[in-house]
């Protein structure tokens, strides 16, 4: 169960995200590089120059051709491959090489509001659709059609009473159903290796599961991100290297965000697992069989 300052500490926030933002003002949300940090230590001089052409030019220009070949071959190979994004800095990478291969009428791409995220993140999957000139299909609760609504039948603090219910309802659910509705057979998603966790071993094709960025590290998709000047989540700039829900996500400390399994470690703040561990994932990729079953995690890895 939930400590009752985190409940009051979520509620307060959610109440306070309900004074609904309509537009993102370039002047609080400026999507400055220069606020993302940097995790190498490039040096100084010409040893700067070089290792700067080699990571941020060369490298980055063989993961997005790898990238663009993987998910061009997905087109080919399946008839109704989904791409569904949480639009964070991974899932920006992936949507940006699904444009530029011009397969955006060949990948569906899928967004799931869960009613609990931060305004900011609807926003900007508007913001998205626009600059790219397509529209993706956004799911969410089957049995409301609006926050407010949701959170009218069920409160701000709903998910406290059952976190495995609430993501059943929220996240689960509508991912299988769009998933369903659209025929899909290949779920591309942006899991990576060096999220860590249970994410730690993930192969390229994971049966009905595709992960093109298994192998990329997070400092790779910010300079993929940088070099092709690629629009990033606005709540980036304000210390969050991970985006999920409002009241189990927080900042990370920017010495942090390209360590192992850094990325993730401002989400699920708190919360729990029936089986006493850490929680690390919503249950979308755990509860839907699509890729193969991960290896067990022992309470030492969490």
């Amino acid at each position: 169960m939930f400590s009752r300052t985190l409940i009051v500490a979520a509620t307060v926030l959610a109440c306070a995200c309900a004074a609904k933002l309509t537009a993102l003002d370039a002047e609080v949300y400026p999507r400055d590089f220069k606020q993302i940090p940097v995790g190498t230590d490039y040096g100084e001089g010409e040893d700067g120059k070089l290792n700067r052409e080699v990571e941020e030019v060369t490298r980055v220009k063989f993961l997005g051709e790898s990238l663009g070949a993987t998910l061009k071959m997905v087109s080919e190979v399946k008839k109704h491959p989904t791409f569904t994004t949480a639009l964070i800095a991974g899932d920006m990478v992936i949507l940006d090489q699904i444009v530029k291969m011009g397969l955006i009428d060949k990948i569906q791409v899928v967004f799931v509001d869960t009613f609990h995220l931060f305004p900011e993140t609807p926003l900007f999957m508007a913001e998205v659709e626009k600059h790219y000139g397509f529209k993706a299909k956004w799911y969410h609760a089957k049995d409301t059609e609006t926050e407010e609504e949701f959170k009218t039948k069920f409160g701000n603090d709903w998910w406290s009473n059952d976190i495995d219910a609430y993501d059943m309802k929220c996240k689960v659910e509508p991912l299988k159903r769009s998933l369903s509705e659209n025929s899909n057979d290949m779920w591309i998603n942006g899991r990576r290796r060096d999220m860590g966790a249970l994410r730690a071993n993930l192969p390229i094709w994971e049966g009905g599961k595709l992960n093109p960025l298994a192998f990329w590290t997070f400092e790779d998709c910010w300079n993929y991100l940088k070099i092709n000047k690629v629009p990033y989540h606005p709540l980036h700039d304000h210390g969050y290297s991970s985006l999920g829900d409002v009241q189990s996500t927080l900042p990370v400390e920017k010495e942090k965000w390209f360590t192992y399994g850094g990325e993730r470690s401002g989400r699920f703040q708190n919360l729990k697992n029936k089986d006493g561990s850490a929680k690390t994932e919503c249950g979308i990729h755990t509860e839907l069989p699509l890729g193969r079953k991960p290896p067990a995690q022992s309470k030492a890895e969490l």
